[in-house]
């Protein structure tokens, strides 16, 4: 029998596997009225698989400023991912809803228009980019079996 040594049991948690994206699950920003915004630091980004009336999404875990791990989705439209593609991990990015605009078809909400406010930061270089993250690719097919469902999801 081999003798490991060389790790401590005493300090496991530094050595959690638990992602922040898993840490932030139940909590999903729902921004409402104009100017409602979420912010932190991009801590987490994944592919969503589309889950009943939600289409797939680009999942963002930001780190709030009080220190609480926020989800986001996003629409996977074009013209919207590219606005968060180059951001990487450890940079600081801000979801705002910037305008409600009328349903086109009487008895829909609103179409709601966001805006996206980001940097990247010289200290995070290196570090991968959301859309290197945001790979359907690389989804774990158990991984998302055992994610819970929520229903209430938005997406931006």
């Amino acid at each position: 029998m081999t003798k490991n040594t060389g790790y401590d049991f005493n300090d496991y948690q530094s050595d959690t596997l638990t992602r922040p994206r898993d840490k932030a699950w139940s909590n999903w920003a729902k921004l409402e009225k104009k100017g409602d915004k979420v912010q932190g630091f991009i801590r987490d980004a994944f592919y969503r698989e589309a889950e009943g009336q939600f289409p797939a999404q680009r999942g963002v875990t930001l780190e709030q400023p009080d220190g609480v791990f926020i989800n986001i989705g996003i629409k996977r439209l074009d013209f919207i991912l590219a606005k968060t593609n180059d951001l990487r991990i450890g940079d600081p990015l801000t979801v705002v809803l910037d305008e409600l605009q009328p349903a086109s078809t009487k008895g829909f909400s609103p179409t709601k228009i966001y805006g996206f406010y980001g940097k990247n930061m010289p200290e995070n270089e290196g570090n991968p980019t959301v859309e290197e993250l945001d790979s359907p690719e690389d989804t774990l097919e158990k991984e998302e079996e055992t994610v819970p469902s929520d229903d209430e999801t938005p997406g931006f």
